[in-house]
């Protein structure tokens, strides 16, 4: 075929098209890859307090540590009778408490899939986004206004952009990890941050259920320790 002029510039002008095509794939690529959430392999260190309401007089405070592989969690948090552990598989939808009781040790299991099926009420609060940023521990947040319905003010919180929320199973609402943030309790309103992320990979016999430990469901427990 004789390429005449009129021919190379409708070819040119295709070319150009594609070319163009081409770079706003890979602008949209980039983009989406920029909002990639981060997998993490490491532990995420939390201080925990509650303050007297309206003051910064702060009547407890612990340490909670959440490690995790990117597929199990394994939680453990200071209380006054030792370390509580709590292992939920995110893949499999199962949780275990681990538990010493009257000299026995025990793996409380729970079915997290059935447990949200029978979980149907309404979230007791609500969820505003604003536009305000904020870096803690290393990492980029977005500010949220959390109020309880009960409430006539919010909770200012933070979330990590980048970073899922599937670590902690709080405000499920919202995308990103909550890393600075507020949870209503019997003794008070607790106040949770991340003082730390340490990404050094956690050995992977901590997220397994001591041989020493009796698995058991929560009905079967609870039967136990009722007679």
């Amino acid at each position: 075929m004789v390429i005449t002029t009129k021919n190379w510039m409708v070819y040119s002008n295709r070319l150009n098209n594609m070319k163009q095509l081409v770079f706003v794939i890979g602008i949209v690529v980039l983009a989406f890859q920029s909002q990639a959430q981060q997998a993490i392999n490491g532990i995420f260190e939390y201080k925990a307090s509650i303050s007297l309401p309206d003051t910064n007089v702060v009547l407890k405070s612990w340490n909670v540590r959440v490690y995790t592989n990117d597929t199990i969690v394994r939680v453990e948090t200071e209380t006054q009778l030792g370390i509580q552990v709590y292992i939920r598989h995110m893949e499999l939808k199962k949780a275990y408490l681990l538990l010493d009781y009257d000299g026995n040790k025990y793996a409380i299991q729970t079915d997290l899939e059935e447990s949200h099926k029978r979980d149907t009420m309404a979230p007791e609060y609500t969820v505003k986004r604003t536009s305000k940023k904020k870096t803690i521990a290393g990492i980029k947040c977005r500010k949220y206004i959390i109020r309880d319905k009960n409430q006539p003010e919010g909770y200012e919180s933070y979330f990590a952009k980048k970073i899922d929320h599937k670590y902690l199973e709080v405000y499920p609402e919202i995308a990103g990890l909550a890393v600075d943030y507020f949870l209503p309790s019997p003794d008070g309103l607790i106040h949770y941050e991340l003082t730390q992320l340490n990404l050094t990979p956690v050995d992977r016999n901590l997220f397994g259920v001591p041989s020493d430990y009796k698995r058991v469901s929560f009905e079967e427990f609870v039967n136990m320790v009722s007679q």
